[in-house]
């Protein structure tokens, strides 16, 4: 009996490490999609990756949480590699408004292209 009653107090003890964790943030598909990308560079991967991204900014609005650090980083990179500037400078803005610690990052974003642009 005093098994039993031993048991049933260590497992009502460890149940609650057994239940899902809330997450702060909406990651969606993301590491799949990046791995995919990074194993097999193209078109393709690139524009399902991108579209996880966009897929993450939306969800992350839906579910009431952050976009997730860096998230719109790379997205505004991407645009920018793609020549949507306007664009990409925007998203750029919004990491950078998200996160002040990615400022000095975002900026490096920035100066690199413009350098590059010249």
């Amino acid at each position: 009996m005093k098994r039993a009653i031993a048991f049933v107090v260590f497992a009502l003890a460890i149940a609650p490490g057994c239940a899902p964790t809330a997450t702060t943030f909406y990651w969606g598909d993301y590491s799949s999609t990046l791995y995919d990308l990074k194993k097999n560079p193209g078109d393709k991967t690139l524009d399902a990756h991108t579209k996880q991204l966009l897929l993450i900014i939306a969800e992350s609005g839906k579910r009431n949480k952050p976009v997730p650090p860096g998230v719109y980083a790379e997205y505004g990179y991407i645009l920018l590699k793609g020549g949507k500037e306007a664009d990409g400078m925007e998203y750029l803005d919004k990491e950078a408004a998200l996160y002040p610690e990615s400022v000095v990052f975002v900026q490096r974003i920035k100066s690199e292209y413009s350098r590059r642009k010249q």
